[in-house]
């Protein structure tokens, strides 16, 4: 048995200001995919590898730093590769897909994870089963759904288990192909906007919600049952919160089974919000300065670059900078290429004024003219080995401005490990502070921080899904309205039997 591995995995902030072109993206070929124990790749070829006789066939995946819209030039560039590649080394028994489910194109105004394994379904043909793993805040649209055979989501925010998740979905295309099923699946979209930072999987109602699923999995008939909190800042006609059900071979199964799961979800609305340690920018960077813990990590939630933000936002930096004197500070991860210009050509030591807020491009320039001097730097951020994203940044800069570290970049960058502040000779647990452009803390930085606090600062990726401007999101949905009825039979979709 051969099974093919393929996928573009990115996550698209339609209001990000940085388009995702083929320079953001990060290519593997089926060499490094072998080797390179990368993101839900190494759990389908862990499972794949326990069955006697089956080969895992990996030709070519595709990622990004999440980003702005995707250009069509880009994603007919993977989408031709991958198409080309499943023709000429196939045929093949199954295929596995590794995708985000937020995926937006330029151009296409249509669900662009649908439109990629849709054209792998009509490349592969109808008989051929596809198994597609996804980011839980992605979204389901009916294509994707009958295109795909069986699925698997991650259950962890932060995500900790996207090897388990890569190795369900092989196991259930194991299963489909071995016993010959005819899977049967079932959706049902719930009119909630859930940013990722309100579904946290280790506080409510996160972890009741997900923790439930294994009970779903075990009913008698059962293949996986998932949910899906959706892309929460796209205003697209399929923004939402899914449920949905794979069945073994009973549409009425994976229907009842999908309604239940929804009805669940639902009843525990109200409590998507803000459950971690929250606070204005100010109070929230002096908070950080004054508390016994450390290291505090502070997330810069507006400017979120692992979730689409440009990163290019100073107002956090611009705002340490009137912290009390001797403040020991870092502020990692500002978008900024002329200013990373400007700083190399200067070289190491020098002193020189730049404008900070002179690069805003999604929030009103907020200029500061500041003396910085230049503590490091170099065309490449080396991180060494393999990364989710890219295991080599582009060009760089580090500087000190008073007593702030500022760290400006040539290309938007996501610091979610300790090892992007030891690439750029920053020790990630020996300052008192640390700001970063996230939402909540990936894990390696979660693992390290004796506390974090997260600023509700402005930007794309702010959290307050009302300041928002919403044109295509069908209404009424929650939080932007309120005591609306809503039926979960009436919102399904799926097989019918």
């Amino acid at each position: 048995m051969r099974i093919a591995i393929v996928g573009l995995s990115i996550e698209i902030m339609l209001a990000s200001p940085i388009p995702t072109g083929i320079g953001a993206l990060q290519e593997y070929s089926a060499e490094q995919m072998l080797n390179g124990d990368l993101w839900m790749v190494r759990g389908m070829l862990a499972r794949l590898a326990e069955e006697p006789g089956w080969n895992a066939v990996p030709l070519y995946w595709a990622t990004a730093l999440p980003g702005g819209p995707m250009t069509a030039d880009a994603y007919e560039m993977v989408k031709n590769k991958t198409l080309s590649l499943l023709q000429s080394e196939g045929p093949f028994e199954g295929v596995l897909v590794v995708n985000h489910g937020a995926l937006e194109v330029d151009g296409l105004d249509s669900d662009a994870d649908a439109d990629f394994v849709c054209a792998i379904r009509e490349t592969v043909g109808s008989e051929v089963p596809i198994g597609v793993s996804l980011d839980l805040h992605g979204d389901m649209t009916p294509p994707l759904l009958e295109a795909g055979t069986v699925f698997s989501v991650l259950r962890t925010a932060p995500h900790r288990d996207d090897r388990e998740t890569g190795y369900r979905a092989a196991h259930q295309l194991i299963d489909v192909i071995k016993r010959g099923l005819k899977p049967k699946k079932a959706a049902v979209t719930i009119p909630i906007l859930v940013p990722g930072e309100t579904a946290v999987t280790t506080q409510e109602p996160g972890r009741t919600l997900y923790g439930s699923l294994a009970e779903f999995d075990a009913v008698s008939g059962m293949m996986e049952a998932n949910i899906l909190v959706g892309f929460a800042w796209n205003d697209r006609p399929w923004t939402a919160v899914t449920a949905f059900a794979v069945a073994e071979d009973d549409a009425g199964l994976a229907r009842e089974q999908a309604i239940r799961l929804a009805e669940k979800i639902w009843a525990a609305h109200s409590q998507f919000v803000l459950n971690m340690e929250t606070a204005e920018v100010g109070e929230g960077l002096e908070r950080a300065l004054t508390v016994p813990e450390r290291p505090v990590y502070v997330s810069d939630s507006g400017d979120n670059t692992t979730a689409g933000a440009g990163g290019e936002l100073t107002s956090v930096l611009q705002a340490t900078l009137d912290l009390p004197e001797g403040s020991d500070i870092i502020v990692a991860g500002i978008t900024a290429p002329e200013t990373v210009r400007q700083l190399l050509a200067a070289g190491i030591g020098a002193e020189v004024e730049i404008e900070l807020g002179a690069e805003h491009l999604s929030r009103p320039r907020t200029k500061r003219k500041v003396k910085a001097v230049v503590e490091g730097g170099g065309d490449w951020l080396e991180l060494g080995g393999f990364q989710p994203y890219r295991s080599r940044e582009a060009a760089w800069a580090k500087v000190r401005i008073g007593d702030v570290v500022a760290t400006f970049h040539a290309q938007p960058i996501g610091i979610t490990t300790p090892q992007h502040f030891r690439a750029m000779d920053i020790d990630p647990l020996a300052h008192k502070a640390y700001v970063v452009k996230l939402g909540y803390l990936h894990p390696q930085l979660e693992d390290i921080a004796a506390r974090h606090i997260l600023l509700l600062s402005d930007g794309t990726s702010q959290l307050d899904m009302t300041r928002l401007e919403w044109n295509r999101l069908p209404r009424p949905t929650w939080p932007l309205d309120k005591d609306f009825d809503w039926s979960a039979a009436a919102s399904l979709y799926g097989d019918a039997d």
